[in-house]
């Protein structure tokens, strides 16, 4: 039977997947930091740009702080970030120049373990950002095979890609990355045989899989019974839903399928406990289990993609195209050569086939996104791309108006910024709005006040704190400390 070691997604892939992304502060990560960190977990998934982005932009919390704050409360854990290689932050093409100021600053900030997967099953990409996490002094790089299900997305389209890596020495190890939650048991007891004869040097045995029909759980075990030893997971109240298996539960049902766990399950319950409770603190939902839906394994379109497009379809006085939607996304997914159904290109491809359904012609207008889709602006589509819609996209003014990609240097977007400047606020500013920036660096090194600061370390059941206050000739004073106030 297998060893299985788990790697803990709660705070990056949990937090995205059921809140939004933005639900992680840096009070979350001072209260659960501590309690994740005596779990045994191989490795904490904590970042992506994303997550730094919404640091930033929506809590004017200085990421970087934020990730020094973890690596001191979590000293033993492997800290990990998640990337595609091909942007970090903006939507568009970021610079290598400041992606590569982007991996040395994580590296420096004490993340270790980093995940490379593109979308588009771009190789050559892949490789080249494994290359970059070395230089930077990763410790561990993790290649990722992303799966989804088309006429084009094959085993042995897996085999042949998964084969491209293994001659890349940047890389340590190959994950099975399945964001929509497609993959079965039966489809992962054929494919991975196939991809390991593939292999000479490299291992696959690391998988992480989301929870969108339920079967997560079960493709887990499956996982460890082919001798796959890293599995993804996460804690309630981020668990299930569109995000990961519920760790608690899993590390029951790999026992009683007779696997051995290295994890420290009360720590786990701890952390679990933890987290639930600043969620209700904050008002942030619980994901629950979600019912088995055949469709899906035909669209693979996202329920929130879906819930969004009907709710735009209302406030335009359409809302009976809703039911025609997913059909027409699926078409679309076709012509354009069957890109996976993933942010960003779930949207995109269901904006287009909304596009088609309004103006009553197919690719009568093409969005901003999908001509720099056509165009290679996330790699080449792994199947056949419909001639008359790339026609049609070839055409369009922005395609004509297209310039050749510059590539800065580093020293050319120092330029811009001024010499003074750290690295950590260059990055921030080459990548994002100025305003947003300027409002996270006004706020640092604050002292928060207020009643809702106060009622935050009030809640703090780890932490003592005294407090009086006076009214005229009354007074009242209180003290706290752990088991509770005086």
């Amino acid at each position: 039977m297998t060893d299985v070691k788990l790697i803990d997604v709660s705070l990056r892939d949990g937090n995205q997947s059921v809140w939004g992304a933005t639900g992680v502060t840096d009070r979350m990560v001072r209260q659960v930091m501590p309690l994740l960190d005596q779990c045994g977990y191989e490795a904490i998934e904590l970042l992506t740009s994303t997550i730094l982005a919404v640091a930033v932009r929506y809590q004017k919390e200085d990421p970087f702080a934020r990730l020094d704050l973890a690596r001191r409360l979590a000293p033993r854990a492997k800290l990990g970030f998640l990337t595609t290689g091909r942007r970090f932050i903006s939507f568009g093409q970021t610079p290598k120049s400041v992606l590569q100021l982007a991996y040395d600053l994580l590296r420096r900030h004490g993340v270790t373990r980093m995940w490379v997967v593109d979308p588009m099953s771009d190789m050559a990409s892949t490789r080249e950002n494994a290359r970059m996490a070395k230089q930077a002094g990763f410790e561990e790089v993790v290649a990722g095979i992303c799966f989804t299900l088309s006429p084009v997305h094959t085993d042995d389209f897996y085999a042949d890609r998964i084969a491209e890596l293994d001659g890349c020495t940047d890389i340590d190890s190959i994950y099975l990355k399945d964001p929509s939650g497609l993959l079965t048991p039966e489809r992962l007891h054929r494919l991975i045989p196939k991809l390991r004869a593939r292999l000479k040097r490299l291992a696959i045995d690391e998988i992480h899989t989301h929870c969108n029909t339920g079967i997560a759980p079960l493709t887990l075990l499956a996982a460890a019974d082919l001798g796959m030893s890293k599995l993804h997971c996460a804690l309630p109240p981020v668990a299930n839903g569109s995000s990961h298996s519920n760790a608690l539960q899993l590390v029951k049902n790999l026992i009683a399928r007779g696997h051995s766990v290295s994890v420290d399950a009360q720590a786990m319950q701890a952390a679990s406990d933890r987290l639930r409770r600043e969620a209700r603190l904050m008002d942030l939902p619980e994901a629950a289990p979600v019912e088995y839906d055949e469709d899906y394994y035909r669209h693979t379109l996202a329920g929130g993609v879906l819930t969004t497009t009907r709710r735009q379809l209302a406030e335009m006085g359409r809302p009976d195209l809703a039911p025609r939607i997913t059909d027409e996304a699926v078409r679309v997914r076709e012509d354009l050569g069957w890109p996976i159904v993933v942010t960003p290109f779930a949207q995109y491809i269901v904006a287009q086939a909304t596009l088609n359904l309004v103006t009553g012609e197919r690719y009568g207008r093409l969005s901003d996104e999908v001509v720099d889709l056509l165009l290679g602006e996330f790699g080449p589509m792994p199947g056949q791309v419909d001639q008359n819609l790339l026609d049609r996209a070839i055409a369009t003014p922005r395609a004509k108006q297209r310039k050749p990609r510059e590539e800065p240097t580093l020293a050319e977007v120092r330029a811009r910024f001024g010499a003074g400047i750290s690295d950590e606020d260059l990055l921030l500013r080459a990548v994002m709005p100025a305003e947003q920036v300027d409002a996270m660096a006004a706020r640092r090194g604050r002292a928060d006040g207020g009643m809702a600061a106060l009622l935050a370390q009030l809640s703090d059941q780890d932490r003592p704190w005294s407090v009086s206050i006076k009214a005229g000739s009354g007074a009242m004073a209180m003290t706290g400390a752990k088991g509770g106030a005086k």
